[in-house]
Formats: C-alpha cells, sequence, structure tokens
C-alpha cells in the first residue's frame, strides 16, 4: 500500500526524544500507512545509528552540517509523495488521537491546507501555538503589556469547540503540523532563508494568501518538550528568533515595515531593561535587547 502519510522528522541532537517521537508516529498510525523520513541537521550524539538500529523501516537523510530546519524539512518533502505530509518536531510525542483529528481535518476540508493540534509540554501545561500574523505593532504592544482587542495582538486564542476544527486562524506551529501535498505544492515549500523561527509562519502566510485554510483541532493533542535543540545555544537560538522575525516583516510588509519594528522592539526591550525591578527580568531584558541588535545588524 502506498502510504498515506509522510512523516518528516528533524533531528539535531535530540536522541532519546527522537527515538520517543519515532515510537509515538508508529504507535498512532493505525489503520493508515506512513512512511517516515528523519533528516539528521549534523548531530553528534548518535541520533543517526540510533534510529537505524530501532527503527530500521525509516529513511534516514544525514546532512554534513546544520541545514536549518525548513531546509531540512523541504529535502524529505522532494523525496517523498505522499497527500499529506506531516512536519513533528523530535521532541514532540504524538498520540494517536492528534494523528485521527490532523488527517480528519484535511480529510473532511478539502480548502484546508494546514492543520495543527493543541499541544502541551512534559508538565501537561498547554502552549500556545496559534497566533496573527506578525505586524510591526502586534508584538510591540503585547511585549508592553499594553490592552488591545484580539485583532491587534500578536497572541491569538482559537476556538476549542471539541470536534469542530477552527479554521480561522492565521497560523499554528510547525511542531506537529499536517500539510496538503497540493497546497504547498502550489505555495511553495519552506523558503530557506530562514534558518530557524518564523518558516512556519511564512508558509501559512503564503497559503492563506493564496486561499488555503490554517486549521487547528483542540480534540487531538501532542505533547512537545520544546526547545531541545535551540536550548543547546541560547544566545543564538535568541537571535536566530529575532533575525526571521525581521526577515518576515521584510519580505511581507516591506522594509519600512521591519526598520519600523525594530525602532518599537528596541524601545520597548530597553524600557523593560530599565523599569523593571526584577533583577532577573531585567537580564532577560538585555539578553533579547543584545540578541535583537545583533540580528538587526547582520541581517
Amino acid at each position: 500500500m502506498d502510504p498515506q502519510v509522510d512523516v518528516v522528522v528533524v533531528s539535531y541532537n535530540t536522541r532519546d526524544l527522537l527515538l520517543e517521537c519515532l515510537a509515538s508516529v508508529f504507535e498512532s498510525a493505525h489503520s493508515r500507512s506512513v512512511q517516515v523520513v528523519v533528516v539528521d541537521n549534523a548531530s553528534q550524539d548518535g541520533s543517526r545509528e540510533a534510529v537505524r538500529r530501532g527503527f530500521p523501516q525509516a529513511i534516514v537523510k544525514s546532512n554534513p552540517t546544520n541545514a536549518g530546519f525548513g531546509a531540512a524539512c523541504n529535502q524529505a518533502i522532494r523525496i517523498t509523495d505522499s497527500p499529506f505530509i506531516l512536519l513533528l518536531n523530535s521532541d514532540a510525542r504524538l498520540t494517536p488521537q492528534a494523528f485521527d483529528a490532523l488527517c480528519e481535518c484535511l480529510e473532511n476540508n478539502a480548502r484546508c491546507g494546514a492543520a495543527g493540534c493543541r499541544l502541551i509540554n512534559a508538565d501537561g501545561v498547554e502552549e500556545t501555538i496559534t497566533r496573527n500574523f506578525l505586524t510591526p505593532l502586534n508584538q510591540v504592544l503585547e511585549l508592553g503589556g499594553v490592552q488591545v482587542g484580539a485583532a491587534l495582538r500578536r497572541t491569538s486564542l482559537p476556538n476549542a469547540d471539541i470536534g469542530r476544527p477552527d479554521c480561522t486562524v492565521d497560523w499554528t506551529s510547525g511542531a506537529c503540523l499536517l500539510l496538503r501535498r497540493t497546497a504547498i505544492e502550489e505555495a511553495g515549500l519552506f523558503d530557506e532563508q530562514f534558518f530557524m523561527y518564523s518558516e512556519d509562519e511564512d508558509l501559512c502566510f503564503r497559503l492563506r494568501k493564496l486561499g488555503w485554510l490554517v486549521c487547528y483541532c483542540s480534540d487531538g493533542t501532542a505533547v512537545h518538550h520544546g526547545a531541545a535543540s535551540s536550548s543547546l545555544n541560547k544566545d543564538d537560538a535568541l537571535r536566530q528568533f529575532y533575525r526571521s522575525q525581521i526577515l518576515f516583516l521584510a519580505k511581507h510588509r516591506g522594509r519600512g515595515s521591519a526598520v519600523l519594528f525594530a525602532v518599537l522592539m528596541k524601545f520597548v526591550l530597553s524600557m523593560k531593561r530599565s523599569l523593571s525591578r526584577s533583577e532577573s527580568k531585567r537580564e532577560a531584558a538585555s539578553a533579547h535587547l543584545k540578541a535583537f541588535g545583533e540580528a538587526w545588524r547582520n541581517g
């Protein structure tokens, strides 16, 4: 039987979590046939060998250097042809309910190009994974604690009705994201200018622009440990986070939008560093301000 879902897992030094992730995929597939592709971004922890021993049915692609998340996903997408593609972080664990909810969402809605599900961390706390598309203002306002209407917020809370996906969200996290191949064939693969972060937002933006829907399925839950790879170098991860946001704005809203964002972000972060009574919060604001400045200068 030809696979119905290609499961793409990008790996970078998360061997033990990666093995848990792959086990969860094969346990969750039920009657649907899946093909699993692991793209390893030059891990040094024995990830490739462990996958080949534990899951010989999986395809393992090895990169000589860290190619980034989007580029690694593109590698796997190009060598597969199933109608659905599930992107799953190596530090995420799929459940049968999540797998079924995502597949049924695309099967029951021909215009759904991408679907995400509820994510919880290892402690059972739900993550915020749906957001409005970035503007020069919405993240700044939220960071500054300014109360605004839902349309002006960065964070967007979906309709959580069980059994009915919310297909009005702008975008949702790529940590566990099911894509329709025909949709991304029209919109294009991940933009490899985004090394890490915002590549999922960029893809959803292009899908939505073409009339495809992005849906959130609350009746399926996956476990996401979060930041397992990025925590290995937190300073660089923070720089990449801001670099990707600046790139997103320049690409979709113009260079002037990115400049305005930079001015406002530096102002708000400087104020938080100066006015906070907590030393830890001042230190965090300083780290963000430094990372933002480096991201802006280095493009």
